[in-house]
C-alpha cells in the first residue's frame, strides 16, 4: 500500500499510523510510477482528477475509485444520498434526524463529517446511512447506488475546479446514475436546472416544491407542509410552524420529509422533529440583537447563489457582507435583489474589489479588509430595526482555514459588541 500526499507536513497522526502498519508513506510530492503499476487508486474528493499521476493511471488502466465507491460496496444497509450546491449539510442532518426519531436505524455521514467508509465495520442490513455528496465525490463513483437520491438545487460553484458549469451539473446529477426503477429520485421541481436531469433518471421520481402542487413528494397548501402520495395528501405540519428561518430552509424541509415518507416514517413524527430542529451553526444563524439590529451569521453562504438565497430571506433594511476568496462567482446578477432587499454592502477580503467591480453601487457601500473592519462598518450603517448578514458568497480560505472558523468569528466579536452594548445600557 502507498500512502502519497503533496504535503509532507500538517497531515495528521494517522499517516505516521498507516506507515508504522506497513504503507509506504510517499509524501512531498506523487510518484507517477507508483500510481500506474498500483492495482487500484483510492482518491480524497479534495483531489482534482485531472491530477498527472491519476491521468496516467486511468491511462494505464487502472480502476480510480473515491472513498464514497470504496464504501458502499461494504454496505448492506439502505443508501439515502444527498447532493446539491447549497442547502446538502442542513437536508443531511433533518434528514437522518427524522429517520433515528422515527423509530429508525440512521446515522448521517459522508461530505457532512464522518466518512462512509468509518461505519462500514458496523454496517448491518436494517442501518440507514443518510449521506452528504459533493460534486466531488461523486466524481470518483463507479457503481455507488444510493437507493434513495436527492438533488436539492444546481447552481454555478466551483468555478475554479470545473471547466464549466455544464461540467458541475453532471457531477451533481451522477447521483443518479446507478439507480434502477425500485429506487427513488427526489428532484426540486421549483429548480429547473435540477429538472434538466429527470429525463436521465431511471428510479422512480419524487418531487419537492414550494410554489407549486406535486403529486408524488411534498409541497405547500394553504400554508401547510404536505405530503403527496397516490392524489392523497397528508399535513405534516404548519409552515409559520417551521423553527427554521428562509425559503431555502423550507425546500430543505421539504426534501426531508420526501426522504423520511419514502423510508416510511410518519407524518406525526415528522412534525414533532422538525418543530424542534433548529437548523445548523453559520446557515442564516441570529447570534445576537444590539439595539433593534439583529445579527446573522451565514458563513456557509459560499457561493452567489447561497448568498441569493440568504438575501431573499430577508424583507429588507439589510446590510450585507460580502467577499473571501472568490470562486468565480458571477455577483452582478444579486444587483435586482440587493436593490430590493439590501440598505447597504460591504465588501471585505481579498475578493472584495472585484466583487465591488462587478455589482458596483446599487446601495451605498464600503470596502474594509479584515472581516472584523466589515462588523464594524456594518453597524454603522444599520437602520434601526435592521440586519446585518454576513453571507459572503466566496469561500474563507483568504482569512480562515474554513467557513467554520470564519463564522465563529463572527459570532464572537458580534456577542463582545453586545456585551459591551448590554454594558453601555446597563451603566445608564
Amino acid at each position: 500500500m502507498v500512502l502519497t500526499d503533496s504535503r509532507s507536513e500538517g497531515l495528521g497522526p494517522g499517516v505516521q499510523e498507516m506507515g508504522r502498519r506497513g504503507a509506504r508513506l510517499d509524501l512531498g510530492g506523487h510518484d507517477e510510477i507508483a500510481f500506474t503499476r498500483a492495482d487500484r487508486v483510492l482518491v480524497s474528493p479534495g483531489v482534482p482528477l485531472t491530477l498527472p499521476p491519476l491521468q496516467a493511471a486511468r491511462n494505464a488502466g487502472i480502476v480510480i475509485w473515491g472513498e464514497i465507491e470504496f464504501a458502499s460496496r461494504f454496505l448492506k444497509g439502505t443508501i439515502i444520498g444527498i447532493t446539491g450546491t447549497n442547502g446538502k449539510s442542513t437536508t443531511t442532518t433533518l434528514t437522518g434526524l427524522l429517520l433515528s426519531e422515527g423509530g429508525l436505524d440512521a446515522v448521517t455521514c459522508g461530505n457532512l463529517g464522518t466518512p462512509l467508509i468509518e461505519l462500514a465495520p458496523l454496517d448491518c442490513p436494517s442501518r440507514h446511512y443518510v449521506v452528504e455528496l459533493s460534486s466531488f465525490q461523486l466524481e470518483a463513483i463507479e457503481t455507488f447506488r444510493p437507493h434513495v437520491a436527492a438533488l436539492l438545487n444546481v447552481a454555478p460553484d466551483h468555478q475554479d475546479r470545473y471547466g464549466s458549469h455544464a461540467e458541475y451539473r453532471e457531477a451533481k446529477g451522477r447521483i443518479f446514475e446507478n439507480q434502477r426503477k425500485e429506487d427513488r429520485a427526489i428532484l426540486n421541481r421549483d429548480d429547473p436546472e435540477t429538472m434538466e436531469s429527470a429525463g436521465r433518471v431511471a428510479a422512480r421520481i419524487s418531487l419537492f416544491s414550494r410554489r407549486e402542487k406535486v403529486e408524488d413528494g411534498a409541497c405547500v397548501e394553504e400554508g401547510l407542509v404536505v405530503l403527496r402520495r397516490a392524489g392523497r395528501s397528508r399535513e405534516v405540519l404548519p409552515v409559520d410552524r417551521l423553527p427554521l428561518v428562509g425559503v431555502h430552509n423550507l425546500e430543505n424541509a421539504l426534501a426531508s420529509v420526501t426522504a423520511a415518507d419514502l423510508c416510511g416514517v410518519s407524518p406525526e413524527s415528522m412534525a414533532s422533529t422538525l418543530l424542534r430542529f433548529r437548523g445548523l451553526p453559520h446557515r442564516i444563524e441570529l447570534v445576537a440583537e444590539i439595539g433593534s439590529v439583529r445579527y446573522f451569521n451565514d458563513s456557509k453562504a459560499t457561493n452567489v447563489a447561497a448568498t441569493a438565497r440568504s438575501l431573499e430571506s430577508f424583507s429588507g433594511g439589510v446590510i450585507l457582507i460580502l467577499g473571501g476568496k472568490d470562486k468565480g462567482g458571477d455577483f452582478a446578477s444579486l444587483v435586482p435583489l440587493i436593490r430590493e432587499r439590501a440598505a447597504g454592502l460591504v465588501f471585505m477580503g481579498k475578493a472584495g474589489d472585484s466583487i465591488r467591480s462587478q455589482v458596483g453601487e446599487p446601495v451605498p457601500s464600503r470596502t474594509v479588509v479584515t472581516l472584523a473592519e466589515a462588523i464594524t462598518a456594518a453597524a454603522e450603517m444599520a437602520p434601526p430595526g435592521g440586519v446585518v448578514l454576513l453571507a459572503p458568497g466566496c469561500a474563507s480560505f483568504d482569512a480562515y482555514r474554513n467557513y467554520e472558523e470564519r463564522g465563529d468569528d463572527f459570532r464572537t466579536r458580534v456577542r463582545a459588541r453586545a456585551g459591551e452594548a448590554g454594558a453601555r445600557d446597563g451603566g445608564r
